[in-house]
């Protein structure tokens, strides 16, 4: 995060501008089914896993804590997408998220959102499942389109039995991303988690930016009072952590 140190005046000015405070509902999935998922994995795949899809795994084991992440929203002021302090300002930066997912992402074009729906035929290679499965379990759910997790849990559980660990791995990444980067919907992973993730490997372009992107769109409608259903779930509580731990300049 960059800090911006502010004057006496301003700082008292931020004091009267307290807000109401801001009740933050988080949505959270069962992450226990997936961190036994991850165990299945040998340790030369968690290896591979990590050199493809950086610290997705280590996200699972954050615990998050409401307390903290309310603590911390109230200081969100949305029109200067900062978090504003009594004497200073903090703000969240591409490489802090970066770091934190531990992604490859050096010379990767930003993620580009298309408009058309992702290929099925593209994710069925992906998935080894045929075209007529997937189309079958793509239903629609709190007027998004995705995948249900019991879905996703069961293909996972058939790949291990198959030990198809190509697959496997890349199944479990688009679960994660769908359930801890880009949450939407409870135990539900929708078309643009899955287009995020898709993008990622097939066209290498950079998930970092979406992230960012996602957060700030979150605490916005925190702000708004609307119920935040975003990253918050993992690399939020990393970036709270980060806070705690800072004592000036950038991180």
């Amino acid at each position: 995060m960059e800090l911006n140190m502010k004057s006496g005046f301003e700082r008292s000015i931020a004091v009267q501008g307290l807000k109401k405070k801001i009740i933050v509902k988080v949505l959270k999935s069962d992450l226990i089914v997936f961190r036994e998922l991850g165990q299945k994995l040998k340790a030369v795949h968690k290896t591979i896993f990590r050199s493809r899809y950086g610290n997705l795994l280590g996200l699972l084991e954050v615990e998050v804590q409401e307390p903290a992440i309310n603590a911390l929203a109230q200081y969100y002021d949305p029109p200067l997408r900062c978090f504003t302090f009594c004497d200073f300002q903090l703000v969240p930066t591409f490489g802090e998220f970066s770091q934190i997912l531990d992604m490859l992402t050096k010379n990767m074009m930003p993620y580009q959102p298309l408009e058309q729906l992702f290929s099925m035929y593209t994710l069925s290679e992906i998935m080894k499942i045929s075209v007529e499965e997937l189309k079958k379990e793509f239903v629609e759910l709190y007027d998004i389109k995705g995948f249900v997790l019991s879905f996703l849990e069961r293909h996972l559980c058939r790949l291990c039995e198959e030990e198809s660990w190509d697959a496997y791995m890349d199944v479990l990444a688009l679960t994660l991303f769908g359930i801890m980067l880009f949450p939407k919907a409870d135990s539900f992973v929708d078309d643009a988690a899955i287009k995020v993730s898709l993008a990622f490997k097939t066209r290498v372009e950079n998930p970092v930016t979406a992230i960012l992107a996602d957060t700030y769109i979150a605490l916005d409608q925190c702000h708004s009072g609307k119920r935040i259903d975003s990253l918050l779930l993992t690399c939020f509580v990393c970036l709270a952590d980060c806070l705690l731990g800072r004592k000036g300049g950038r991180y």
